[in-house]
């Protein structure tokens, strides 16, 4: 599922060469995929909540993924692969909150460290990916490699038309409109808001820092496609083993300590990757940066839940919606940054993951739901 968006972070920079692509336009199409993401997240997380039989759902974004990246990898220009792969992304992001829901339910007390495993899960295709697609781009033009990068989901979608009869049902009663209006009663609130804006702006540093970065490598210190790949696979498998780790934590220890730990080590990474001339320590603090940034990911959403109080699945579309559809603008503000010099880019990233360590310091987040539920009172 997750192995065409994977593929994309080294096939843009491939993009950018061939069409001569500003910084700021390659990191558009980042930003506009993500879009795409956060208009999928939502509808999939309320239809999950009033229909039993989500393994339907799930099979159904499969196949979305399929056609919708086979018909991107064949856009004649810029414009349509903007469009194309925004729509794509519809599919992908719906998988997450109708899985990722199902987990949590099944693993109430394990919240963040739930999340974390699932988000190795994906993330390991994602380490796989870059590697793969840094060789191939060395044989292939990235029309190829995107319609090859789609092979996965197709057996995974084949094999699914069996297993989405073991996906388990929707517990409970269906979703109802005043369970909604519940849902925007607690957002509305200024805990609600604060958390909102700190997910967001977390995803806006995540994704601009990994969108910018293959271009950083490649235009700025002059790294091949297969090196670019290799680092970045790297970064990624930091991050699949910082994610269940951080959640794991999150779950015994105050989730806001860990939330203000793992931001003001993402902002310290990156910015010394962004100025730094030395190759070992560049790939470090690029490696730091992704990592924790990613790692955070699972504590972040797991805390959302805790303030909603309810209805799992509809609250992780909404949060994914934030992370992913607001934060999407972290590539395209990183790529206006690095306009001028990549540097920039990276250093927008490690400001912004800075400034958000500042905001999780002024929450009042708590490590469960009473005290989140206390706290949410305290605030109104």
């Amino acid at each position: 599922m997750d192995a065409p968006g994977g593929a994309l972070w080294l096939l843009v920079p491939a993009m950018a060469l061939e069409w001569g692509l500003s910084p700021a336009e390659a990191g558009f199409i980042i930003t506009a995929h993500n879009l795409g993401a956060g208009l999928g997240y939502l509808p999939a997380g309320i239809l999950a909540d009033r229909i039993d039989r989500r393994g339907l759902l799930l099979l159904g974004s499969i196949w979305w993924v399929v056609v919708g990246y086979i018909a991107a990898s064949m856009a004649p220009g810029y414009w349509a692969i903007v469009l194309l792969l925004a729509i794509a992304a519809i599919g992908d992001a719906a998988w997450h909150p109708i899985a990722t829901g199902t987990m949590v339910q099944r693993m109430p007390q394990r919240r963040a460290y739930a999340l974390g495993v699932h988000l190795t899960g994906g993330m390991m295709a994602e380490v796989i990916i870059p590697v793969a697609v840094g060789v191939l781009l060395t044989v292939m033009d990235w029309y190829t490699v995107l319609r090859l990068s789609v092979l996965p989901a197709v057996l995974f979608g084949i094999a699914f038309l069996w297993l989405h009869r073991k996906v388990p049902q929707g517990r409970g009663p269906t979703l109802s409109w005043n369970d909604l209006r519940a849902l925007v009663r607690v957002w509305s609130r200024p805990l609600g808001i604060g958390t909102f804006v700190m997910m967001a702006m977390s995803s806006v540093s995540y994704i601009g820092l990994l969108a910018m970065t293959p271009l950083f490598l490649q235009e700025h210190h002059g790294y091949s496609s297969v090196a670019s790949g290799a680092i970045f696979a790297v970064m990624l498998l930091g991050g699949a083993v910082a994610a269940p780790l951080l959640g794991r934590l999150a779950d015994r220890v105050s989730r806001k300590r860990v939330i203000i730990f793992a931001l003001a080590l993402g902002a310290i990474g990156s910015g010394i990757a962004a100025f730094t001339t030395t190759g070992v320590i560049l790939i470090a603090g690029l490696t730091l940066g992704a990592s924790i940034l990613t790692g955070v990911r699972p504590v972040l959403l797991a805390t959302a839940i805790e303030i909603s109080r309810q209805r799992e699945t509809t609250t992780l579309g909404f949060v994914y919606t934030a992370m992913d559809g607001v934060g999407a603008m972290g590539a395209v503000l990183a790529g206006l940054s690095g306009s001028v010099d990549l540097r920039y880019a990276i250093v927008f990233a490690s400001a912004t993951a800075a400034a958000t360590t500042l905001i999780a310091g002024l929450l009042p987040l708590a490590n469960n739901l009473s005290t989140q539920q206390s706290a949410a009172e305290t605030v109104d």
